[in-house]
């Protein structure tokens, strides 16, 4: 059966991020996010001092190489199951809190706010992913950095594979994946096959953003934009940028 539900639900987040999302994002890991935290200490020149927030750190893939950095480690995430991982691979690296990113509940107390993989504009209510904007620059102290990776919108319109399949650990995964041109958001509806038959369908929803959108957006919620990168290797953000990385201050 095709996959042809358009259909998102507004709290489509709330069940996407169980047991089976590092099934589902294998190539996310731990080995992969080494050069993406070492990226980041560098350009945000995290000490040993620097008090650190890692917003939506699921299994703390991050967080383990930013502990060579800096013993000063936070992580939230909304999803139970995803914690439960990051607590048993972290230990006592990082101190772990279950919450919502549109509450987020510290005032000026972090020097750095990491936000890795795509993790922000997950609300259908555009109110909704300010009201995260402004969590963010009331968690940070006065002039505290945010380290942000996103999609870059130029390049996703021309590389987005409507359909795919693929086998990992022993399921079968069928994507299909479309842009919503009204709501600016990019959806993956994917359906997680075993020889029993289907396990779970998910969809997922992400706001797109221009580089002037987002600067826009942040200086609302009162973050000055200083850096775009267009990767990893810190190349400058172009439209043939895989990733659209934003570094603002508080």
């Amino acid at each position: 059966m095709p996959l042809n539900d358009k259909t998102i639900d507004v709290n489509w987040f709330a069940n996407a991020f169980d047991d089976l999302y590092p099934v589902l994002y294998g190539h996310r890991s731990l080995e992969a996010a080494k050069p993406e935290a070492e990226f980041a200490a560098e350009v945000l020149s995290i000490h040993s001092q620097t008090r650190l927030l890692d917003l939506c750190c699921g299994t703390g893939r991050h967080l383990a190489h930013l502990s060579n950095c800096t013993a000063q480690l936070y992580g939230l995430d909304y999803s139970n199951e995803l914690l439960k991982k990051a607590c048993k691979s972290l230990g006592e690296n990082a101190r772990l809190l279950r919450a919502d990113m549109r509450n987020i509940p510290f005032h000026k107390c972090f020097d750095v706010i990491v936000n890795f993989f795509t993790s922000f504009g997950y609300f259908l209510d555009m109110t909704e992913n300010i009201s995260v904007l402004r969590g963010i620059q009331f968690a940070l102290k006065p002039g505290g950095l945010l380290f942000m990776d996103h999609i870059n919108v130029n390049s996703i319109r021309k590389t987005l594979v409507p359909d795919s399949q693929r086998i990992m650990a022993g399921f079968s995964i069928e994507e299909n994946r479309w842009i919503d041109e009204e709501t600016h958001r990019v959806n993956k509806h994917t359906r997680i096959v075993n020889s029993e038959g289907v396990v779970q369908e998910i969809k997922e929803s992400v706001r797109l953003f221009t580089a002037n959108e987002i600067s826009a957006y942040m200086s609302d919620a009162g973050l000055k934009v200083r850096l775009f990168f267009g990767d990893y290797t810190g190349a400058p953000l172009t439209e043939e940028s895989p990733r659209m990385i934003i570094v603002a201050e508080s």
